[in-house]
């Protein structure tokens, strides 16, 4: 058995019965915000909505939606939560966040990940308000989009590699090159898997964390 099937032969050793499984059911109550997360993505953050914003220069809706988003992430920790209203209390990074999340989400490529990350780094002089940091970063886009993106639990993410052998050449610094590989990880889960074959990626993820 290679490993991707040894993942979802361990989860259904814990959970028999799948994604119908009772202790999942119940273990996704936990995660219920994750719907409304969605929707404030979908809607707070269409590209209409960022572009008018950069236009206008009126970027507070904006910027409450993602306080919003952020603060409800689970995937996102209390510390990085903190670290993400500080550095939203400069009022000055707000254009410039706001642009940089429009390209990375509707523009990405590595130039618009890294760019992405840069701006976050802005009031890195200020130890409370650097919230570059790998969920954070990636809750965006994965919950934007989670039938291609992935968002990123460092500590998590570094044991499913090592259990699969897959090299996500990690940094603690959010970088593309580790997010493309994290991402292919996920998407050559959802291949062999019957279990996660037609969720997205936010369910094929909480599989895989189920088993490290």
């Amino acid at each position: 058995m290679d490993a991707y099937r040894q993942i979802e032969a361990d989860f259904l050793a814990r959970f028999p019965h799948g994604l119908q499984d009772e202790a999942w059911l119940a273990l996704g109550k936990k995660h219920r915000s994750i719907e409304g997360v969605m929707r404030l993505c979908r809607e707070g953050l269409a590209e209409p909505v960022l572009r008018a914003a950069i236009d206008s220069g009126n970027t507070l809706a904006v910027v409450d939606t993602c306080r919003q988003i952020v603060g409800r992430c689970t995937t996102v920790s209390t510390f990085e939560k903190m670290a993400f209203r500080n550095y939203l209390a400069f009022s000055d990074v707000h254009r410039p966040f706001v642009a940089a999340l429009h390209a990375l989400l509707y523009c990405f490529d590595e130039t618009s990940f890294a760019d992405f990350v840069e701006v976050l780094q802005l009031c890195r002089n200020d130890g409370n308000a650097n919230p570059a940091k790998w969920p954070l970063v990636t809750c965006f886009l994965a919950y934007s989009d989670p039938q291609h993106h992935v968002c990123i639990k460092p500590t998590t993410i570094k044991k499913l590699a090592a259990r699969l052998g897959v090299d996500v050449a990690y940094r603690p610094l959010p970088n593309f090159d580790t997010y493309h590989r994290v991402q292919a990880m996920v998407l050559d889960f959802r291949q062999h898997s019957t279990l996660a074959a037609e969720q997205n990626n936010i369910i094929a993820q909480a599989v895989m964390y189920c088993t490290v």
